[in-house]
């Protein structure tokens, strides 16, 4: 088997390199790792060496994608070739499943495989049509990944598709050779245009194996590149090959079928929370209006019951000061009284009959009781 790579970037190279270690469970002496090299050299230097399979720099040209497969699959020295983006992580495994289906299935031209994000979501699951004969990726990810249960039994049936993505794709070195990948688009294309001539040049389909996993970003290699002219170019293909092939029409036919339904069903379901959260937003609105109704009570409750205490409080106020006012009088009374007592007994006459007082108290304690 010759693994065939074109990057840039060695920490993405590396990484992949990883998990190819762990997607095939016996790698033989002659397998290989092919890489069409179009970083600058320093970058190159961080790439680091794999024993299984064996990685080799073939070339070191500018980004091309067709023509630098098409230079690679030249060198492969495997009968199986194994077209990889340097942006995949290969689940444990997934290529001895692909290797499986393609030896098992003389019709089959190339495996392709369900893809996920990073994060979890459906990222490809196959290639469609649409009326325009415009490819895109089955069921939409890139707009309705969030909504798609990538594990959903329509998603995992497996069968043969009208084309798969060039991220990954297991093939026979001679069915590659014998064909080439188009070289005539610039940034895209060439994956769907060497599906479609498998089945026109050499009667073999395209199969979307769904137990053939990996993680893939999209785009996180060449970046959003302006693809407008190649999709016209291949949307011209596909018009031709539709028109004259029924069984891809056929094909094609059933597959959007059974992304319709998938689609409808998400429908639904939106319908269904949309108005589930109408009914929620219905009780919140109420909750709330109880909520302000109580608060307007309770603040109309609070601010009588502020009111009377300060009532209460007021009048206590009065009422110290009428205390304060008499207890002032009272106290003047008693310091006049004290005044006058002392003036009193600071006199003469006080004093001069003292003995006279003295002789009265006595004879008052002894006069006899009645």
């Amino acid at each position: 088997m010759s693994c065939l790579v074109v990057s840039r970037t060695a920490a993405l190279l590396n990484r992949l390199v990883v998990s190819l270690r762990r997607a095939r469970r016996f790698w033989h002496d002659g397998d290989e790792l092919l890489v069409s090299w179009n970083g600058d050299p320093e970058e190159e230097a961080r790439v680091l060496p794999a024993a299984a399979p064996p990685l080799r720099m073939a070339q070191r040209s500018p980004y091309h994608f067709a023509s630098n497969i098409n230079a690679l699959v030249q060198q492969a020295r495997g009968d199986l070739v194994v077209l990889l983006n340097d942006d995949l992580i290969l689940d444990p495994g997934s290529l001895d499943r692909a290797i499986q289906i393609l030896l098992s299935r003389p019709d089959t031209g190339v495996v392709g495989g369900r893809l996920r994000t990073s994060d979890g979501r459906l990222g490809h699951a196959g290639i469609l049509f649409s009326n325009q004969c415009l490819p895109y990726n089955r069921f939409r990810p890139d707009r309705l990944g969030h909504l798609i249960d990538p594990d959903d039994l329509a998603v995992q049936e497996s069968g043969a598709m009208p084309a798969v993505t060039g991220a990954l794709m297991v093939m026979r070195r001679d069915d590659v050779r014998a064909l080439r990948l188009r070289e005539n688009f610039s940034v895209c294309g060439e994956d769907v245009a060497l599906c479609l001539d498998l089945r026109h040049q050499l009667g073999k389909h395209a199969y979307y194996a769904s137990d053939v996993t990996a993680i893939h970003d999209e785009k996180s290699t060449r970046g959003d590149s302006l693809d407008h002219y190649d999709l016209l170019q291949v949307a011209r293909l596909v018009e031709e090959r539709l028109r004259l092939d029924p069984a891809l029409r056929a094909r094609q036919a059933y597959w959007s079928t059974q992304e319709a339904d998938v689609l409808e069903a998400i429908v639904h379901r939106l319908r269904e929370e949309n108005a589930r959260s109408k009914e929620d937003r219905t009780a919140q609105l109420a909750l709330l209006h109880r909520l302000e109704n109580d608060t307007a009570r309770w603040k109309q409750e609070s601010e009588a019951e502020l009111a009377w205490l300060q009532g209460q409080l007021d009048e206590a106020r009065a009422r110290k000061q009428e205390s304060e006012a008499e207890l002032a009088w009272l106290q003047g009374q008693l310091d006049g009284t004290r005044a006058r007592l002392e003036l009193v007994e600071r006199s003469r006459s006080w004093r001069l009959t003292a003995p006279c007082r003295r002789r009265g108290r006595w004879l008052q304690g002894r006069r006899p009781s009645s």
